[in-house]
């Protein structure tokens, strides 16, 4: 072989051995990321790292401090099979087993426990099952069962020796479940945030933390450890104007009222007159069982003809322009007259041939009210634009923008921007309250403005964001478009209001124990349709005290089946509301008419309480009371007397219901559904009474608590 076929052999061989390389290389990759690929990512991912995850959402208060709506935490248990050593594991094993069949006795037996906890570990080892180093103990334990479960065999010995793994979450509760439950609102993950729970949501959910999480076969993330178990970080608080005093009232009576009435839904809102602070508001609808349930803000959402209570704004605009007197004369015609062709009715039959104006708004004629907003306006355009801006000057046409979702612009019609629709009997009809729509807030907002001498202020519902307890935002009063009519007008609108419960619609609701002014509205519905089962809106809107008044007040109840008139189907809640309402606030206003040991006993603890240990440590010291502590336990019962105070343990078992007597609402029904039963609750205060004995077996059942 020559010289250069020699060379030609060994450069043919090199570049032989450099293709065969390539390919065995080739071949490698193809291995490694196709076929070994799972395995060696997993070997080559970063084991720790940070991962965001959601505070706790910030608590809503009502005005004197009562829990509307938190996040109690709860938690999910896994066990990290993995972690502990065999003589450990082997060493504890049958103990755990015993103690997680002792907690949940109901889910497996000790032998149970013990045989799916070592093949877990035995299948992890042998990596033939993926996550049995991450094995779900339980989900949705509460904070008592962490505690027991943290000193259970092995689980004691932590995370890094034990295998324990708790991961927190928070599960959204409403103390006074369905009392203002609409406007409080709801957080869901998969719908839109309602009420206030949506419209202040970016304070709520605060800001993502950053927790240190670390990678365990299976891809599973855990936390790495725990300081936040209990002290999680939150978003900001939200105090309303809300008054749960009052609330309750107003539910109860609302309620009453539509079960007498056999109604479809119903809405009542309470408001200050001199700020327009939201005290109370409530939503009731009956469901397809008979119940009624808060599911829609008829409040804020619902927009239909008020009917009769918006006389009272056609009586002003009539006064403000001077064409009326209220001792004038005005043919009534027996209650009947036809307006361009349309019968008008008055809502029943009285025989009168003629009333002065104000027996006519006090006795509420639809025909006498069209006669006169036909004579001072109905004459040519101008003037039908010039009622128009009488009721916009009042606020009608425009939103009082609460601060949650749901509020609708008012319809009230233009003879010229609406001129196709705005008939030659349009100004009789809206004179009564008809061919407009507006919502129950709406029409109180103009209420409260006659009540508050022309000032009409804007309603609202939130007074305060807090943030670590410090006031981030406080949100004022604040006027709208300054006085509604002139203090004239004013004037004789608040003494017709007066005469409509002195000898008006409204004066079989009358009392002597206080006084309060309004009007009575009686809407048909369905008037459109003649051969449709007649259907009413029954309302009555005003404020209390006549003289000097401190809350404004609407009632409305759709379709009643018993009665439809609004002097008795919404008049009844509203003075029932307004009668307990002055009583509560005279009361509280005015101590000097209570007796001294009532007052003493308001701040001296003179009763049995139960609560949580370190509420009552933190009164104490902040009361600088000296007092002796007998137990570590969360919970306590404390005990008065002569010359001590005594912190006792307060016995609490899974098995039985326990005395939450003496608690406060909170403490009670945390303690209550962290073992498992439904709680329904009753009233305002403290628990007075529950349904259930104490010690009577706990399967679960629904208790009701009654507070007072």
């Amino acid at each position: 072989m020559d010289r250069k076929n020699e060379l030609l052999v060994r450069v043919y061989f090199v570049l032989f051995l450099f293709i065969l390389f390539a390919l065995i290389i080739l071949a490698r990759v193809v291995k490694i990321t196709l076929v070994e690929g799972e395995k060696w990512r997993s070997k080559g991912e970063v084991y720790v790292k940070y991962m965001e995850k959601e505070v706790d959402r910030g608590d809503i208060y009502d005005a004197n401090g009562n829990l509307l709506a938190t996040s109690l935490p709860f938690f999910d248990i896994r066990m990290d099979l993995l972690v502990p050593t065999n003589s450990t594991f082997n060493k504890n094993i049958d103990s755990l087993a015993l103690c997680l069949a002792q907690l949940w006795p109901e889910k497996k037996s000790a032998s149970q426990w013990k045989s799916e906890l070592s093949l877990g570990r035995m299948a992890g080892k042998n990596n033939n099952k993926k996550g049995m180093s991450y094995f779900p103990i339980a989900n949705d334990v509460s904070l008592d069962e962490l505690e027991k479960i943290k000193s259970f065999p092995l689980f004691k010995e932590g995370r890094y020796r034990g295998g324990l793994i708790v991961e927190r979450k928070s599960k959204r509760e409403k103390p006074f479940r369905e009392i203002a439950s609409r406007t409080i609102g709801t957080d869901r993950e998969t719908a839109d945030k309602i009420g206030i729970e949506g419209s202040f949501d970016k304070f709520l959910r605060g800001k993502t933390d950053k927790q240190l999480v670390r990678r365990i076969p299976g891809g599973y993330w855990v936390p790495v450890s725990n300081p936040g178990e209990l002290d999680a970080k939150k978003g900001d608080d939200i105090v309303t104007t809300l008054d749960m005093h009052f609330q309750d009232i107003v539910h109860t009576e609302l309620l009453n009222g539509l079960m007498r009435e056999q109604a479809t839904a119903g809405t009542a809102i309470l408001m200050e007159v001199e700020t327009g602070a939201i005290k109370a508001i409530s939503n009731l609808k009956r469901n397809s069982n008979g119940n009624y349930t808060e599911d829609y803000n008829y409040a804020i959402g619902r927009m239909t003809e008020p009917g009769s209570t918006l006389k009272l704004a056609s009586m002003m605009a009539m006064l403000e322009d001077s064409c009326i007197a209220l001792n004038d004369m005005v043919k009534v015609y027996g209650g009947k007259k036809k307006f361009y062709g349309e019968m008008m009715y008055d809502s029943e039959p009285h025989g009168k041939e003629s009333m002065t104006v104000a027996d006519v708004f006090k006795k509420s004629s639809n025909v006498g009210i069209g006669i006169l907003a036909d004579r001072c306006y109905n004459q040519n355009v101008e003037g039908r634009q010039k009622f128009v801006q009488h009721l916009r000057n009042f606020g009608l046409d425009k939103k009082v923008e609460i601060e949650i979702q749901g509020e609708q612009s008012p319809l009230i019609k233009d003879p010229i921007q609406n001129k196709s629709s705005f008939w030659k009997t349009s100004v009789p009809w809206m004179a009564h309250g008809y061919e407009m729509h507006l919502s129950p807030l709406q029409i109180l907002a103009f209420y409260n403005a006659v009540a508050n001498d022309g000032k009409r202020m804007k309603p609202f519902l939130v007074q305060k964001v807090l943030r670590d307890g410090k006031t981030l935002h406080h949100f004022h009063p604040k006027e709208m478009d300054g006085s509604i009519a002139s203090k004239t007008t004013i004037n004789k609108a608040q003494e017709l209001l007066k005469g409509v419960v002195q000898n008006g619609t409204g004066s079989n609701l009358k009392t002597h124990e206080f006084s309060f002014a309004g009007k009575t509205g009686t809407t048909r519905v369905n008037y459109h349709m003649k051969d449709r089962r007649k259907e009413y809106n029954a309302s009555f809107a005003g404020y209390f005290p006549a003289e000097n008044p401190k809350y404004s007040l609407i009632v409305v109840i759709y379709d009643p089946k018993v009665a439809y008139y609004g002097g008795r189907v919404a008049g009844v809640p509203f003075r029932n509301i307004a009668e307990k309402c002055h009583s509560f606030f005279y009361e509280k206003d005015y101590p000097e008419h209570r007796e001294e040991s009532e007052i003493l006993e308001d701040f001296m603890v003179t009763k049995e309480q139960s609560g949580y240990a370190g509420d009552y440590d933190d009164l104490m010291a902040y009361m600088d009371v000296e007092y002796e502590k007998n137990t570590k336990g969360r919970w306590v019962d404390l005990r008065p007397f002569e010359n001590d105070v005594i912190l006792e343990k307060k016995q609490i078992l899974k098995s039985q219901v326990p005395d939450v007597r003496g608690m406060g609402l909170r403490d009670a029904t945390y303690v209550l559904e962290s073992l498992g039963l439904k709680v329904r609750v009753e009233g305002i205060g403290k628990i007075s009474q529950q349904s259930i004995k104490p010690g009577t077996e706990n399967n679960g059942q629904e208790i009701e608590l009654y507070l007072n």
